[in-house]
């Protein structure tokens, strides 16, 4: 009774972590500067708003670097699409946000710092024995805008996720939840472009 007790803590325990999205964020040492982040609760994410009006037309995409440094079997050619990936997700969402031409140039870098792929074959075994699949992935990014002339922090973002269980689909495919976790924090990052509408009334009462 009690194995058996004890196996059912453990299913259940392994289906709770196979649903979380949380992947602890660390510093990789990519960023110029990680002072000014501001960490979430869940240590996922730390991020720093840009405190200056960006003009999306000048700004441009430099390095984006794997620093991967966890063992994951990833080929170059998976290693070199995700990286393109990235690339792609911030120039689009760059290039979608509202003009500013009155804005400041700033240049992007980004880096792949962790990624967790996912077992389809495991997916696949334990779907059927526990109608959940238990392997989940995901990846942890970072993000810098810099004053192209001074090199200066503008806005950064550092973000592990894993994708969530509602991306069934993504569970069965080896990189799916990864490129998922590029997705989402690209999309984030770039939020952090735009100063809130009140952060210059803010700085002025200062």
């Amino acid at each position: 009774m009690n194995r058996f007790r004890h196996l059912i803590a453990a299913i259940v325990a392994a289906s709770l972590a196979a649903c979380g999205t949380v992947m602890p964020a660390e510093q990789s040492g990519f960023l110029s500067d990680y002072t000014a982040l501001a960490g979430a609760p869940d240590a996922a994410a730390a991020s720093r708003v840009s405190a200056d009006v960006i003009d999306p037309a000048r700004v441009s995409v430099d390095a984006v670097a794997w620093r991967v440094t966890n063992s994951v079997d990833i080929s170059s050619d998976e290693r070199e699409a995700l990286l393109a990936r990235l690339r792609t997700e911030l120039q689009q969402r760059v290039q979608a946000l509202p003009a500013q031409p009155q804005g400041r140039p700033a240049v992007l870098r980004a880096a792949i710092t962790r990624v967790e792929t996912v077992s389809p074959a495991l997916n696949a075994l334990s779907s059927l024995l526990l109608t959940v699949p238990l392997d989940r992935g995901g990846a942890a990014v970072e993000i810098e805008a810099v004053d192209p002339q001074t090199g200066r922090q503008l806005a950064a973002l550092t973000q592990g996720y894993f994708a969530p269980m509602s991306e069934l689909k993504a569970r069965f495919r080896k990189l799916a939840s990864a490129e998922i976790a590029v997705h989402k924090a690209a999309a984030d990052f770039v939020q952090l472009l735009q100063p809130a509408p009140d952060a210059g009334k803010k700085t002025a009462l200062r």
